[in-house]
C-alpha cells in the first residue's frame, strides 16, 4: 500500500510540474501584455500632464504680457497728459454730455454709481 501511495504522490507531483510549466509561458505573456499596456497608459498620462503644464505656462505668459502692455499703455497715457480729471459728474457733463465709458481717460469708478462701466450717463 505504501508503494501505491508513493507512486500516486510521484504522479501528482509530475502532473503538477507539467501543469505549472505549461502555464508559465502563457502567464508570462499575459503579464508582459499587462505591463506593456500599463507602460503605454503611463506614458500617455505623462504626455498629457506635460502638455497641460505647457499650456498653463503659455496662458500665464500671455496674461502677464497683456497685463504688462496695459500697464505700459496706462503709464504712457498718464505721462502724455491724456487723462482728464473732473471733480464730479456736473463738470464731466459740460464736456461729455452723455457720460464716458470705462475705457475713456476721464472715467473714474467713483462717478459710476450703477457700476455698468459707464460714468455720468443720463
Amino acid at each position: 500500500m505504501k508503494k501505491y501511495l508513493v507512486g500516486l504522490l510521484a504522479l501528482f507531483l509530475i502532473f503538477s510540474l507539467v501543469a505549472c510549466s505549461s502555464e508559465s509561458p502563457e502567464t508570462s505573456k499575459a503579464e508582459d501584455r499587462n505591463e506593456e499596456k500599463g507602460s503605454e497608459e503611463k506614458a500617455k498620462a505623462e504626455a498629457e500632464a506635460k502638455a497641460k503644464v505647457e499650456a498653463e505656462a503659455k496662458a500665464k505668459a500671455e496674461a502677464e504680457a497683456k497685463a504688462k502692455a496695459e500697464a505700459e499703455a496706462q503709464a504712457a497715457a498718464a505721462s502724455s497728459g491724456e487723462t482728464e480729471d473732473f471733480a464730479n459728474c456736473t463738470e464731466l457733463r459740460k464736456k461729455y454730455p452723455n457720460g464716458v465709458p470705462s475705457d475713456h481717460p476721464a472715467y473714474k469708478p467713483k462717478m459710476d454709481r450703477d457700476k455698468d462701466n459707464f460714468a455720468c450717463e443720463r
